[in-house]
C-alpha cells in the first residue's frame, strides 16, 4: 500500500457537449487550464458510446488481465479516475466507469474507459493535484500493467 497527504490547487467543471470524444477533451481541458495532475472527483452523463476493458462472457484466468473490450452504445454512466503526466509531457487520462444501457432495462457495464462519445452531456469535476508527484509504472503485482504509483519524495 501507499499513502501520501495531497496539496490541492484549482477545481476546474468541464462540461462535455454532444460528440465530444471524452478522454481527449479532458486531456485538453488539463492543458487549456495547466494541469499536470488531478483526480477527477465527479464524472456523469450520457454517452452515446463507450469502449471498455471488458467481456461479455467469463473470463478464463480471473487473474490475467482482461484481453477483450466491449463497445456499448447508448449508455448512462457515472465514474472517477486520474490524470496524470509522462516523463516526456503525455497527459494519461485514467477513468473507470459504470455504465447502464438505456434500452436494455439499464444493464450495466463496468470497466476502464478506453474511449467514449459524450452523447447529451458529461459533466465532470477536476480536482488538480499539486503534490506529491503521481505516475504510472507497471508493478509487478499487477501483471505487468502500469499502474498509479505516488513517487519518492525527500523529506527536509
Amino acid at each position: 500500500m501507499q499513502t501520501a497527504e495531497i496539496q490541492t490547487g484549482r477545481r476546474v467543471v468541464v462540461v462535455l457537449e454532444p460528440g465530444d470524444e471524452i478522454l481527449t477533451s479532458l486531456a485538453d481541458a488539463c492543458r487549456h487550464h495547466g494541469i499536470a495532475q488531478a483526480a477527477i472527483s465527479t464524472f456523469s452523463g450520457a454517452f452515446r458510446t463507450v469502449r471498455l476493458i471488458a467481456a461479455e462472457t467469463p473470463a478464463a484466468d480471473p487473474e490475467a488481465p482482461m484481453p477483450t473490450a466491449v463497445d456499448v452504445p447508448y449508455t448512462e454512466g457515472l465514474g472517477s479516475g486520474t490524470i496524470t503526466t509522462t516523463s516526456d509531457g503525455a497527459l494519461v487520462v485514467h477513468v473507470h466507469v459504470a455504465v447502464g444501457v438505456k434500452d436494455d432495462a439499464a444493464r450495466a457495464y463496468a470497466g476502464h474507459l478506453l474511449s467514449g462519445e459524450t452523447h447529451y452531456v458529461v459533466e465532470v469535476v477536476l480536482e488538480e493535484i499539486l503534490s506529491p508527484v503521481l505516475e504510472r509504472r507497471p508493478h509487478p503485482g499487477s501483471a505487468g500493467l502500469p499502474i498509479l504509483q505516488i513517487k519518492a519524495t525527500t523529506t527536509p
